[in-house]
C-alpha cells in the first residue's frame, strides 16, 4: 500500500459536477493542515445525469466522468499520498439510480423484457401476480399526459420510459402502448411498487447483492483501485439494506485485504452493539454522535422544555408521546410505503411455515405488530439473544387476534434465513420513514435531539453511560468513526449546539417564544416551535456575534421551512403539498426573522454567543480525542449553519483562515493525536475522570493512555453546560489530575495535583488537552 499517515482522523468532501477531483487537489493544502490523516470521498461513481451527489449511480459501474474520470482521481490520489494523506471512498453497491432509465442498461433493459431480462435477477423486482413491475410515477394528470416520442419510448413530462419489442403500432394511442409493457405507470398516490427501493425513494432501485454475478458487476472497479493501490478504505452506504451483510462484508474483507479500513453505515439503537461477525472497522459514527451530544444537554432543562411545549403546542415530546407516535407511524409507513414489502414477507413467511401457516392477512397483522414495536434496525442481526421471540411475546400479550400466530411467525423469522433477511430489510425502512423522516419533523420539544443516531424519547442517560461507552468502544472498535455532522446530518453541529443550549435557558427560551409569537403569530403552535429553534440555531453570526441576516440566508430559511412541513407530513406533504399553507409559513418566517420581530431572538443568540462557541470548541475536541477516529465534514472547520440536505451539501470557502477559535482547536486536537499515537489506537486504554467540588457534575474529563499500566498521558476536560457553569463556584471546583506534570501546550500552561476548574478553564481555552511528557 502507498506510504500514508496512520488513521487520526477523517476530511469528509462532497463532491459533484461544480467540485471534482481535480478542485479538490487544489485545496488538499488547507485540509491537510489541519492534522487529517484521511480523505474521505463521496461516491465517485458515474452518477445519474444532473446528479449533485452521487448515491444513484448508474451501471456499468466506472468513475464518473463528471468528477474528472479515472486519471483525474489518480493524480487526486497521488497528490493525496505525498501529502500524507490516506483516501476512503463511499460505495454504493446496494442500489442504482432509475430516475432515467436511458442512463442505466441494466433498469433500461428490465423494462423493455419484463421478467425475461437477464437482469430482472439482479434487482429485487416485487412484480404484480400477473408479473408486471409497477412504476408509480403519475402525477394528477394521470394516464393522459403520457405521450410518445419519435422513437417509440413512452414520454411523462420530463421521463422517458423504454418499450419493449413489438408493443408500438401504427396509430396507436400512448396509453394503449402503456398497457403492453411489461411494467404499469400508476399514479404516485397509489404506493404500489414493483420494486424495493433505497428505503422510500422511488427513483433508487434496490439490487441483490447477495447474488455472486451482481456483486461482481458492482465490484469489479473497486478490486481495480485496490489492485493499483488507489484507496486506502471504503464506506458502505446503507448497510441495513443488504439482505445479508454480514456474508457481504466477509467478501468485501477478502476483496480488500486485512489492511483497509471497512466503515458501515449502521443504525444502532441505545445499548446496542455492531454484530462481532462484522468484519469492519466501525460505524461511520452516528452512535458516537448521539453519545457526545448528551453531556451537553441538560436533563434538568429538558423537563422545563417538555413542560413548555405541551403548553404551547400540545404536544409532550416525551418518551410516552414519541414510543406511541413512532409505532403509529411504522403501521403507517407500511400501509402507504411498504405494501409490496410487507405482502412478500408475509408470502416468505406463508412458505416457511408451511401447511400451519395463518392466512396472509394474519401474517400481515401479526408482522405488523412485531415491526412497530421493534427496538432495533436489523432484528435478524439479534437471533441468538431471543429479541424477536421477546418482540412477539409482547404482541401476543397485548393482541388476541394474532395470539396464536405469534409462535410459528416467530420460529420462522428465527429459523428461516430469507423470512429473517426480509424482516430485516423491512424494519429497517420502516424506521428511516416513520422516524428519521417523520418524526424527527413532528417533535417540537428540543429539536437538537432529533438526530441521526439519536432516539431522544428514551431521554437523556447519565454521564456514567458517556464514559461506559467510550470504554466499550476503546475495546471493540478503537477505529471507528466519530462524526458531528455528515452529509445526512438534519443540523450541522454547531447548529445543533446551539439548540441543546435551550436546555441551559429553558426560561428564557419560554419568554422568548412569547414575545416572537406574539409579534408574528405561527400558522401552527407546533411547526412555529419546530422551526423557531431552528431559526435560533442557524442565526448567523460573526465574530463578534449575531448580524442581521440577508435575503440569501432568508431564501434557505424558507426553503427549509417548506421541506419541514412535507417531511412531517400533517399540513403538506411531497405528494400533496398544500401551497396556500406553505405560503403562509414563508411569509411567516420573513415576518419573524424582520427586524420588528426578532429582536428577542437576536439577544438570546446574543447571551448565549460565547457559551455556544464553547460548548461547540468543546464537543469537537472530544469528538477528536475520545475512542475512534474523528471525521471531520467538509467546512465544520470553522462555524457552520447549515441544516438539513440540500442545505449542507453547498461550495466550501477554503481560502478562509485557520486562525480560528474551532480550526485551531482541531489543529491542536490532532496534533496531540499524532505526538502520543500508542494513547489513541488499537489497544489504547480510556479512563473516566472525575471532578469534585461544588460544580463537580458540570465537568466533563477522560484520559486517554497506551495502556492500564502506563495510565494516561493525554487528558481533556471541558465544562458540560457552558452557559449555567459561568455563574457556579468554579474557584471551589476541582479536578485530580493523574501523577505527573501535566502541559497544556496551547495556552503554554503547566499544571500537577488537583487544579481549580477556574484555572484549568479559561475564557480563551474552553477545553483543556494537557499531555504528560
Amino acid at each position: 500500500m502507498a506510504k500514508t499517515s496512520a488513521l487520526v482522523a477523517t476530511y469528509r468532501v462532497q463532491l459533484g459536477p461544480d467540485f471534482g477531483f481535480a478542485d479538490l487537489r487544489a485545496v488538499l493544502k488547507p485540509i491537510a493542515a489541519l492534522g487529517v490523516s484521511h480523505l474521505y470521498l463521496s461516491p465517485i461513481l458515474a452518477a445519474t445525469p444532473g446528479s449533485s451527489h452521487g448515491y444513484d449511480w448508474s451501471p456499468p459501474a466506472r468513475i464518473n466522468p463528471e468528477l474528472g474520470g479515472p486519471d483525474e482521481y489518480a493524480r487526486l490520489r497521488a497528490s493525496a499520498v505525498r501529502r500524507g494523506l490516506g483516501m476512503i471512498v463511499d460505495i454504493v453497491p446496494q442500489h442504482v439510480g432509475i430516475a432515467d432509465p436511458a442512463a442505466n442498461p441494466w433498469w433500461a433493459d428490465v423494462l423493455r423484457h419484463g421478467l425475461t431480462s437477464p437482469y430482472a435477477s439482479w434487482f429485487d423486482l416485487l412484480p404484480s401476480p400477473e408479473g408486471v413491475i409497477e412504476l408509480p410515477v403519475l402525477g394528477d394528470d394521470g394516464i393522459n399526459a403520457v405521450a410518445l416520442d419519435g422513437d417509440g419510448n413512452l414520454v411523462y413530462h420530463q421521463r422517458v420510459f423504454p418499450t419493449g419489442p413489438g408493443t408500438v403500432h401504427p396509430g396507436d394511442s400512448p396509453a394503449a402502448v402503456a398497457a403492453r409493457q411489461h411494467y404499469r405507470l400508476l399514479p404516485h398516490a397509489s404506493g404500489r411498487y414493483g420494486y424495493r427501493r433505497f428505503t422510500d425513494v422511488t427513483d433508487l432501485a434496490a439490487l441483490r447483492v447477495e447474488l455472486p454475478e451482481v456483486y461482481d458487476a458492482t465490484h469489479g472497479w473497486l478490486r481495480d483501485l485496490v489492485a493499483d493501490d488507489l484507496l486506502d478504505g471504503v464506506r458502505v452506504d446503507n448497510l441495513d439494506g443488504f439482505a445479508y451483510p454480514t456474508a457481504y462484508l466477509q467478501r468485501l474483507r477478502a476483496d480488500l485485504g486485512p489492511d483497509r479500513l471497512i466503515y458501515v453505515e449502521k443504525t444502532l439503537a441505545p445499548l446496542e452493539q455492531l454484530n462481532p461477525e462484522f468484519d469492519v472497522d466501525g460505524t461511520t459514527g452516528y452512535d458516537q454522535l448521539a453519545i457526545i451530544g448528551t453531556p451537553f444537554t441538560s436533563n434538568a432543562g429538558l423537563r422545563e422544555l417538555t413542560e413548555l411545549c405541551e403548553v404551547t403546542t400540545g404536544i409532550a415530546g416525551d418518551a410516552t408521546w414519541a414510543l406511541l407516535e413512532q409505532q403509529k407511524l411504522k403501521h403507517e409507513a407500511l400501509a402507504l410505503h411498504y405494501s409490496a414489502e410487507h405482502a412478500r414477507l408475509a408470502v416468505t413467511l406463508a412458505d416457511a411455515i408451511g401447511d400451519q401457516s395463518p392466512s396472509i392477512t394474519d401474517l400481515c397483522a401479526a408482522s405488523a405488530e412485531l415491526i412497530a414495536l421493534m427496538p432495533v434496525t436489523r432484528p435478524d442481526q439479534h437471533l441468538a439473544s431471543g429479541l424477536i421471540r421477546e418482540i412477539g411475546q409482547v404482541v401476543a400479550d397485548g393482541d388476541p387476534l394474532v395470539r396464536e400466530s405469534i409462535p410459528v411467525i416467530v420460529d420462522a423469522f428465527e429459523h428461516n434465513p430469507a423470512a429473517g433477511a426480509e424482516l430485516g430489510q423491512l424494519c429497517a425502512s420502516v424506521y428511516v420513514t416513520a422516524v428519521e423522516n417523520t418524526l424527527f419533523y413532528r417533535n417540537p420539544r428540543l429539536v437538537s435531539l432529533n438526530e441521526l443516531g439519536c432516539q431522544a424519547w428514551l431521554g437523556l442517560p447519565e454521564m456514567s453511560r458517556f464514559h461506559t461507552a467510550n470504554l466499550e468502544r476503546a475495546v471493540r472498535h478503537p477505529r471507528a468513526l466519530s462524526t458531528l455532522t455528515t452529509h445526512d446530518t438534519k443540523r450541522s453541529e454547531d447548529v445543533r449546539t446551539r439548540i441543546s443550549m435551550l436546555s441551559q435557558v429553558p426560561q428564557r427560551w419560554a419568554l422568548t417564544v412569547g414575545q416572537l409569537m406574539r409579534a408574528a403569530p405561527a400558522p401552527d403552535p407546533a411547526t412555529g416551535m419546530f422551526l423557531l429553534q431552528n431559526l435560533f440555531g442557524a442565526w448567523p453570526v460573526d465574530e463578534d456575534g449575531p448580524v442581521e441576516p440577508d435575503e440569501h440566508w432568508r431564501h434557505r430559511m424558507r426553503a427549509y421551512a417548506v421541506k419541514t412541513v412535507r417531511e412531517a407530513g400533517e399540513h403538506s406533504s411531497w405528494a400533496r403539498p398544500a401551497t396556500d399553507f406553505e405560503e403562509r409559513l414563508t411569509a411567516w418566517i420573513d415576518a419573524v426573522t424582520a427586524p420588528a420581530a426578532s429582536g428577542p431572538l437576536i439577544d438570546l443568540v446574543g447571551l448565549t454567543f460565547d457559551a455556544w462557541r464553547a460548548d461547540a470548541t468543546a464537543r469537537k475536541v472530544v469528538s477528536l480525542l475520545c475512542p475512534g477516529a474523528g471525521d471531520i465534514y467538509q467546512g465544520t472547520q470553522w462555524w457552520t449553519d447549515s441544516l438539513t440536505d440540500p442545505d449542507n451539501r453547498g461550495p466550501v470557502d477554503y481560502d478562509r483562515s485557520l486562525d480560528h477559535p474551532k480550526s485551531r482547536a482541531i489543529v491542536n486536537a490532532l496534533a496531540v493525536r499524532r505526538r502520543h499515537p500508542t494513547s489513541f489506537g488499537p489497544g489504547s486504554t480510556y479512563v473516566p475522570l472525575t471532578a469534585g467540588g461544588e460544580a463537580a457534575d458540570r465537568i466533563l474529563a477522560f484520559g486517554r493512555g497506551p495502556s492500564v499500566e502506563r495510565g494516561p498521558r493525554v487528558v481533556v476536560a471541558c465544562a458540560r453546560h457552558t452557559y449555567s457553569f459561568a455563574h457556579e463556584p468554579q474557584e471551589s471546583t476541582f479536578l485530580e489530575l493523574p501523577d505527573g506534570t501535566w502541559h497544556d501546550r496551547e495556552g503554554h500552561r503547566r499544571f500537577t495535583g488537583v487544579v481549580a476548574v477556574s484555572e484549568l478553564l479559561e475564557r480563551d481555552h474552553p477545553v483543556a488537552v494537557l499531555e504528560q511528557r
